[in-house]
Parts: C-alpha cells; structure tokens; sequence
C-alpha cells in the first residue's frame, strides 16, 4: 500500500468510527490495489510487450539464419 493509503488510514482512524472504520480499511487498500494495477499496466505492459516480440523476431531470424546454413 502507497504512503496516500495509509494517510487515508490514519486519518480515518481518528475521524471515522471504528465500525466504519472495519469495513472502510479493506475498501480503500482494494482501491488502491486496483488503481496501482491500472497504473502498472500502462507504466509497464506497453514497453514489456516491446522486448518480447523484438525477443521473438531476433529467435526467429536466428532459427531462419540457421535452416538457411543447413539447407
């Protein structure tokens, strides 16, 4: 949890009541679990995608570099 989720927390401590504190605690580390994978995959799914399929042709010319030396 970011340091945003426990100033939420904390806060609500001291300004929620506990009861609504219970229930209130697990639905803002959801939150905030939801929003860092959202993030995560625009910050980190583009680029990753990148290097596997520039991985995947560099094999493949490889593989093709090779059936052509033994043909």
């Amino acid at each position: 949890m970011g340091a945003a989720g426990v100033v939420r927390r904390v806060g609500g401590a001291y300004t929620v009541p506990v009861d609504t504190m219970v229930w209130l605690g697990s639905v803002i580390l959801v939150g905030s679990m939801a929003l860092a994978f959202l993030v995560s995959r625009v910050v980190a799914a583009g680029p990753m995608a990148r290097l596997v399929i520039a991985e995947v042709k560099a094999a493949e010319r490889a593989v093709r570099s090779e059936v052509a030396v033994a043909v």
